[in-house]
């Protein structure tokens, strides 16, 4: 493979890896089909928390993709 299309790849990677980013972020609740799709490109890539040895970098890591997420409150889940 060619340099402009492994640059073509690592481009498409970082959009699809940036777009399930922003949707996740997003206020509404993401539905389980995407939740899904998020799921597997983690584990296609690698990323379980197996993958992370280190008991505090697991615990950091989780946090930084956490903080960004939306909250829901308990009155939002009984509607």
């Amino acid at each position: 493979m060619n340099k402009a299309d492994q640059d073509q790849l690592k481009s498409l990677w970082f959009a699809l890896r940036d777009t399930m980013l922003d949707q996740l972020k997003a206020e509404d609740t993401p539905k389980a089909s995407f939740l899904n799709v998020v799921r597997q490109f983690l584990r296609d890539n690698g990323i379980t928390l197996d993958s992370i040895g280190d008991p505090l970098a697991m615990q950091e890591a989780l946090e930084k993709m956490t903080e960004d997420l939306p909250t829901y409150d308990d009155e939002e889940w009984k509607h």
